[in-house]
């Protein structure tokens, strides 16, 4: 009867912890969504629905290290870059985490597009926020230029 006891109560905790993980909701489901969902927005060249995923107070670095801050300031760029009707852009996650209390997270990934006669790639890291609406918006996104092919 004492061997049956510790059997049964570790039958039972792994059974319970079991069920706890298979319950528990991908976290980073929504962020990888988030992240495509922008991507969709500025492949469609629509920059209000591009906007809609920034943040506020975000910062913004270019493939040339410049940095923009602030929702206005990131628009009046982008507004510019989606207009041009030869640029094209598409990027793609390969990785994401969200933080234990589900508030901030990040996505990073590789990108690849055109302008003019122009093409680039790169990789970029975004960090999200979770805001009171529950939806996620770039707090920062960086983006690194892959170096020129020799």
């Amino acid at each position: 009867m004492r061997k049956l006891f510790p059997t049964a109560l570790v039958l039972v905790l792994v059974t319970f912890l079991a069920a706890t993980l298979a319950g528990s909701p991908d976290k980073t489901a929504d962020l990888k969504k988030a992240d495509q969902d922008w991507n969709q927005a500025a492949q469609g060249k629509n920059i209000d629905q591009f906007m809609s995923f920034i943040g506020d107070g975000a910062y913004v670095c270019d493939l040339n290290g410049k940095w923009i801050h602030g929702k206005a300031a990131i628009q009046d760029e982008w507004s510019k870059i989606l207009a041009d009707p030869t640029f094209k852009i598409n990027w793609t996650d390969e990785s994401a985490e969200v933080s234990k209390d589900g508030n901030l997270g990040y996505t990073r990934g590789t990108f690849e597009g055109s302008q003019g006669n122009s093409t680039f790639s790169g990789s970029y890291a975004t960090v999200w926020k979770k805001e009171k609406d529950g939806k996620w918006r770039v707090a920062v996104d960086i983006a690194s230029a892959a170096p020129p092919q020799k």
